[in-house]
């Protein structure tokens, strides 16, 4: 959850009421529990908070994928451009003798409008890869709560879901740090001279592309935990099939 505001009292009331909604959804999850009599409050808690979980990132990705594709403009973070600062340079020298000879702005955050339909779903199918990123962890907690309160927590099924959401995080995970910096140069190259323009700021004309190494870590992990689980399920057939 990110909150951008001017003023820093909006920002924490923001954030106080997410917070509260998250709070008030386990609250009451937990009173229905305890009027039920169950034994399962916290599986109960989790499977619910994982449900409106997923319900808040689908109704995101409906809203994200509108805003992309009909609002006229667009905030781009991270636009790598070609930017000299400062001009012309500061005379003098700082502290210990240190001077500044050259500095260059990288990239720049920018409002921009009239982008082509192209780089709009360039952005869609980004933005639909990071939800679907947000969504695995939630969609793992509703089927283990779920296996759990059946009294069955290591099945086939939950280590099928663990070996699926490995790949979603790997796959998804890396494919949208490079689609993101593609679509940023595709932003920039749109609205931007070349850097032999001699403009002031200008593209850079470079797919600058970084493979993210997080995914793998977590696609490891979650593929153990799938084989632990998978272990778990022989284990218990053969213990009910003793009983």
């Amino acid at each position: 959850m990110s909150i951008s505001t001017q003023n820093l009292g909006e920002a924490l009331v923001w954030i106080a009421v997410f917070l509260a909604v998250v709070a008030a959804i386990a609250g009451v999850t937990v009173w229905i529990a305890r009027r039920r009599g169950s034994t399962t409050i916290a599986l109960d808690a989790t499977v619910a908070i994982a449900q409106v979980w997923l319900a808040v990132l689908a109704l995101g990705a409906v809203f994200a994928t509108w805003q992309w594709l009909f609002e006229g403009e667009r905030w781009i973070d991270r636009m790598p451009v070609t930017l000299d600062w400062p001009d012309p340079l500061p005379a003098g020298a700082g502290e210990g003798g240190a001077q500044l000879l050259w500095a260059n702005i990288p990239d720049a955050s920018a409002t921009v409008a009239g982008l082509g339909i192209g780089i709009r779903l360039v952005f869609v199918v980004a933005t639909l890869l990071s939800l679907a990123v947000l969504a695995t962890p939630a969609a793992l907690m509703l089927v283990i709560g779920r296996q759990m309160l059946r009294g069955t927590p290591f099945t086939r099924r939950v280590s099928s879901w663990l070996f699926a959401s490995a790949i979603v995080v790997l796959v998804a995970g890396v494919a949208v740090e490079i689609i993101e910096a593609i679509g940023r140069t595709l932003v920039a190259r749109a609205v931007l001279p070349g850097w032999d323009s001699g403009a002031a700021a200008t593209t850079q004309g470079l797919f600058s592309l970084t493979v993210p190494l997080w995914p793998f870590a977590a696609a490891l992990a979650l593929a153990a935990l799938g084989a632990v689980f998978r272990h778990g399920a022989a284990l218990q057939r053969e213990t009910e099939g003793l009983v």
